[in-house]
């Protein structure tokens, strides 16, 4: 069953894509960017984060703090 669209609906649509398109395609501000805080954190865990393959276990994951 075909479904008639028109003239308006069809503007309200693409007002909607428009709309949709530079929310995700916009610019970002700055209140969209990771804090240095919570980069730093990653990266810590990352230097302190072992993971080594072992022979009867498998992987084995340490935090080494």
């Amino acid at each position: 069953m075909n479904k008639i669209t028109t003239l308006n609906q069809f503007q309200e649509i693409q007002q909607e894509e428009k709309a949709l398109q530079a929310l995700l395609f916009g610019k970002y501000s700055d209140d969209c960017k990771p804090r240095q805080s919570t980069i730093n954190n990653i990266l810590n865990y990352s230097k302190a984060l072992s993971v080594r393959k072992n022979e009867y276990l498998g992987q084995v994951e340490m935090v080494l703090n």
